[in-house]
């Protein structure tokens, strides 16, 4: 079935999950463990002591050999949360501080889970307010210590020394603008809402049609999943919903738009297994096959310090 190539086992998730530790990532990229970028020879960008080492022990019984001991892991927890309806760059900054960075620029995160799809001045003109209401599964945190993170002398001298927008377009395809130090795997199970300019409701209102889709969700009622069932008053988009048999934990958003195209709802799954089934009997597979559902990054530039070419890639990131 195409939606096993998403799909891992709990043993390859976890081992996944230390591997990208200290690989590379886009910022502009959606958060997946495949668009985690390595090193040289498949090497992570960052300098870890690869002779102290010890074997980490995951739920359910998974052991990782020989993980550098400033890897660290924890266990996670299930959270319930609604934001408030927000501004575009409001709810930009948010998503970049839960990947631990700052400024309202938005990421690939963003923009997937808002299903933005254009340059990012004309996607915050067209949103009137952002909000979603979802549940978090973290199984497992695996994290790296943040003190003395240093950055590969290979990937150093790599950064181009002029300003080449060429060469700097090729070092960060290559190694990204950030590095990954922190990974949160599990599921999650969120409906976003997309409010557009010609939308007259109020904020009060788009969070009680917000309340009544997540309790639609949310509830224990096999029939109420939007994957099965369209919600009253809404349309499918054409093209958003495709592969009906798909089943991973990568399964393509389900965009759904109010009766006066002036709402968009955007439901999305990681992680688990997910037939389109309901919300408790989706729950139950994600220890089956855990998926990545945030990760912690480091800019790049901030471990070149006085590097030459720091400027040059800096003034390119931002």
């Amino acid at each position: 079935m195409p939606g096993n190539l998403y799909q891992m086992d709990p043993q390859s998730a976890a081992e996944k999950a230390v591997s990208v530790i200290g690989f590379g990532f886009d910022l502009c990229r959606d958060v997946r463990l495949s668009a985690c970028l390595p090193g040289p020879s498949g090497s992570r960008l960052i300098e870890l002591d690869s002779a102290a080492t010890r074997d980490l022990v995951f739920p359910d019984g998974v052991v990782v050999k020989d993980v550098p001991n400033s890897i660290k892991y924890d266990k996670g927890e299930r959270t319930r949360f609604r934001s408030d309806v927000l501004s575009f760059s409001q709810m930009s900054e948010k998503f970049n501080r839960d990947l631990s960075l700052s400024g309202k620029i938005p990421s690939g995160l963003f923009n997937a889970m808002f299903e933005f799809k254009g340059c990012w001045q004309k996607d915050a003109c067209a949103a009137k307010g952002l909000a979603y209401d979802g549940w978090f599964l973290t199984l497992y945190n695996v994290e790296l210590e943040r003190t003395n993170i240093t950055l590969s002398e290979r990937v150093k001298q790599e950064v181009p020394t002029t300003w080449d927008p060429a060469a700097i377009a090729e070092f960060i395809e290559k190694y990204g603008t950030h590095v990954v130090v922190g990974v949160k795997m599990g599921g999650k199970d969120v409906i976003h809402v997309k409010q557009l300019q010609n939308s007259n409701l109020q904020p009060n209102e788009v969070q009680k049609t917000l309340k009544q889709l997540a309790d639609e969700r949310f509830s224990e009622n096999i029939g109420t999943s939007p994957f099965s069932e369209k919600p009253k008053g809404e349309h499918y988009i054409p093209g958003q919903l495709h592969q009906g048999v798909l089943a991973g934990s990568m399964r393509p958003p389900v965009v759904t738009c109010s009766k006066n195209n002036d709402i968009m709802n955007i439901y999305i799954r990681r992680g688990g297994i997910d037939f389109g089934q309901s919300h408790s009997q989706w729950l139950s597979t994600i220890s089956q096959s855990p998926n990545v559902i945030s990760i912690s990054l480091v800019p790049i530039t901030s471990l070149l310090s006085c590097a030459r070419g720091n400027g040059f890639l800096s003034h390119a990131v931002n």
